[in-house]
């Protein structure tokens, strides 16, 4: 479906800086000049690797519990009141799963111990990584639904609002992730390698408004150290 997609990476310099929690400050030309080191060397080092599937769902509104959705052929029901909100007007969703491999979280330990200033940039390249890698994915996804004449909605990952961090491990397991990209995760929900992604996207056919993830619809939002300027970051 993507032909090489590492080499559609880019890594954005802003957004290596939004993830270093970097709020306007004046930066000296030898910090610049590590952070674009740090980007080429993230990008020749990563792996990237995604898997998605489409299921039909179910959705019920409980009324003393969370409301719930079921994904046919999966048996799987994901108890959230996000993700029926999210999927209030899709029929379909899509699973989801991206990672960047393990060499480059060999790269960022080393450099823990070697240079802590470059691993931390790197850390944050990687994350700006990932992301990508998720974007591309799901643009290329949308493109194909709209041939069909449907519509998504933003992406959604077990952990950022009150859908557990421990449904990473059933969604994993349905995609058979470990298998097919090498992406654990444990029985906490914890992905290895860390630069991963396991998340949800709504399939509808009428056109859905909730189609990009923003500050305003993140529970997330009155916390997050990584918001960015105009309240508008993205999953």
């Amino acid at each position: 479906m993507i032909d090489n997609i590492k080499n559609l990476i880019e890594i954005d310099e802003r957004e290596v800086l939004r993830y270093l929690q970097y709020k306007n400050q004046d930066i000296d030309d030898n910090l610049l000049n590590k952070i674009k080191q740090c980007i080429k060397k993230t990008r020749e080092i990563i792996n990237p690797r995604f898997i998605f599937r489409e299921y039909k769902i179910k959705k019920s509104q409980i009324y003393d519990s969370k409301s719930e959705v079921y994904l046919e052929g999966a048996n799987l029901t994901l108890k959230s009141d996000d993700v029926y909100n999210l999927l209030l007007e899709c029929d379909e969703c899509i699973l989801m799963s991206a990672t960047l491999g393990l060499e480059i979280e060999r790269e960022i330990r080393k450099l823990t111990y070697t240079d802590l200033t470059k691993g931390i940039i790197i850390d944050a390249c990687a994350t700006t990584a990932i992301e990508e890698v998720c974007d591309i994915v799901q643009d290329n996804i949308a493109k194909k639904l709209l041939k069909e004449d449907k519509y998504i909605t933003y992406r959604y990952s077990p952990g950022y609002g009150d859908l557990p961090i421990e449904k990473n491990v059933d969604i994993n397991n349905l995609l058979n992730s470990q298998r097919e990209i090498g992406l654990t995760v444990t029985n906490s929900g914890i992905m290895i390698p860390r630069k991963s992604v396991v998340a949800l996207i709504g399939v509808s056919y009428k056109g859905v408004t909730n189609t990009k993830k923003s500050c305003d619809n993140c529970s997330n939002r009155h916390n997050c150290d990584y918001k960015k300027e105009g309240n508008s970051c993205e999953n």
